[in-house]
């Protein structure tokens, strides 16, 4: 880790002041938003609100940004990268805040569907904006380091959120649902911070209209349709996949094994820094076997640990499938989105990548619905058992759609120079 943080430290020195920006605004806006992951649910929980309607918020939050996606794809060309993600980072700030004050159901959805939306703000316009900021000879490892970043201070806002509720009691709150509640307005906060460096960002406009013919051209073409569509069913079974039980992680380990806030975000803290090793191996191993080789390769290796996590009741085991099965299926993401992105055509990589996050929004929106009613009634193992199942489509679909982009690797290569 001591190698990773120093490598890490190297490259941010020698970075586009733009990209040094962008990264302090990722910086606290992915602690805040871990430090809520972590604890949200436990809250809810706390407050007496049970997985079902846990569920039934996530979902709208999802719901809310696959509705909107595309549409501020859209705007984020014509308005600017920065004031986009400006407005998105303020708005989801206020939503927390007033998802921590406000107990009602119909205020607590509310406030979900409209973070869902102004979560597509930054969720649509971060990519483009590093696209736009950085080099063919850059671009690469600034996408990596903006990774590692996110999962790095994400990993960090989960062991803050899972101990400061217990640090506050030692301090004299008086009960853990007001400690969980300070603990998310902290959370907010650090959102709100995000805005200093954001506005430090020097904009660099909208694009260019005379490529509305090329646009229009490619946006009618079958081929480029079927590609994306190919690209966009697969990153909607993980997506579906993943609602299932990715939301609800933190509830698992209290619910199966009495974990206390503070132990829960320290292991989901470990799954974030066992994530950074593996993506940081990722590249490697596409080098040796080929990028859809090794999308395929690791995400068919996690599902057995994810089969592990639903049937076991032994503590250690859980938390060594849970760090395995994070690691090995999120070093899959960078690479199939470099896929995607060598054999998109340009003016179409927004539109694609809004696409694709929007169905995996559907997928969240579905499945946590759907899965906080499966715990409630048959407990964890149903949610793990289908989550595989859609796993391992995706898997062997992604292989068989796209292995031949493997043996016509110099061919991308030429065409991204």
């Amino acid at each position: 880790m001591k190698r990773l943080l120093g490598r890490l430290k190297a490259d941010i020195g020698i970075l586009p002041v733009n990209i040094k920006w962008i990264f302090a605004v990722v910086l606290l806006n992915n602690l805040g938003n871990g430090m809520i992951s972590t604890l949200y649910n436990l809250y809810l929980q706390e407050i007496g609100f049970n997985k079902a309607f846990m569920g039934q918020l996530i979902s709208m939050t999802a719901l809310a940004s696959a509705i909107f996606l595309v549409p501020v794809g859209f705007f984020s060309d014509r308005l600017g990268r920065k004031n986009i993600m400006m407005t998105g980072i303020f708005v989801t700030a206020l939503c927390q805040i007033f998802r921590a004050l406000f107990l009602s159901q119909g205020q607590l959805l509310l406030f979900s569907f409209t973070l869902g939306i102004f979560n597509s703000f930054f969720m649509v316009s971060n990519a483009p904006f590093l696209m736009e900021n950085t080099t063919k000879e850059n671009r690469i490892r600034i996408f990596s380091v903006n990774t590692a970043l996110m999962i790095f201070s994400s990993m960090v806002g989960s062991i803050i959120g899972g101990s400061l509720p217990l640090l506050l009691i030692k301090l004299g709150v008086n009960t853990l649902d007001q400690s969980q509640r300070i603990t998310l307005l902290i959370a907010a906060s650090f959102s709100l911070l995000a805005l200093i460096p954001m506005s430090k960002i020097k904009s660099k406009g909208s694009k260019k209209e005379n490529q509305w013919p090329e646009f229009v051209k490619n946006i009618t073409s079958k081929n480029n349709w079927r590609l994306m569509s190919k690209l966009i069913f697969s990153s909607g079974l993980v997506g579906f996949g993943a609602g299932l039980f990715v939301p609800f992680s933190n509830v698992y380990f209290e619910n199966q094994f009495s974990l206390n806030s503070s132990t829960i975000g320290f292991i989901i803290s470990a799954g974030q820094a066992s994530t950074i090793i593996a993506v940081m191996m990722g590249p490697f191993l596409a080098s040796k076997l080929g990028k859809v080789k090794t999308v395929f390769m690791l995400q068919i290796l996690s599902i057995p640990f994810m089969i592990m996590l639903g049937d076991t009741s032994i503590l250690w085991i859980a938390i060594i499938a849970f760090l395995i099965r994070q690691a090995i299926m999120n070093a899959s993401g960078p690479i199939s989105s470099t896929i995607m992105m060598e054999e998109v055509p340009e003016n179409l990589k927004g539109l694609t990548n809004s696409l694709s996050q929007a169905v995996v929004q559907v997928g969240w929106a579905v499945c946590t619905r759907l899965s906080g009613i499966i715990i409630d009634g048959y407990g964890y193992e149903w949610i793990f058992y289908l989550a595989g199942t859609l796993y391992a489509t995706s898997a062997i679909y992604y292989y068989f759609a796209f292995r031949g982009l493997d043996g016509r690797k110099s061919f991308v290569m030429k065409r991204a120079l």
